[in-house]
């Protein structure tokens, strides 16, 4: 089961995570991974249901795109 968006192929990011001690010294770094924001999602595509994991950028953006095209059609 991969973490990747399926629209925009995003995937996770490498990040330093900063051990600090007294005041601003830090005492060691190690890397963390933040993974993106994925939601499942179904859509009708074809007259058939397809179930697509897309990051929450990609689904703010189809959302936008339908609510446009809604009013535009009033």
């Amino acid at each position: 089961m991969s973490l990747v968006c399926e629209m925009c192929s995003k995937s996770y990011n490498r990040a330093n995570l900063v051990k600090r001690l007294i005041g601003n010294r830090v005492s060691r770094r190690t890397t963390r991974r933040q993974q993106p924001n994925l939601r499942s999602k179904r859509f009708n595509i074809d007259g058939r249901m397809i179930r697509l994991k897309i990051c929450a950028s990609c689904l703010k953006k189809i959302n936008s795109e339908t609510k446009a095209k809604v009013a535009a059609a009033k």
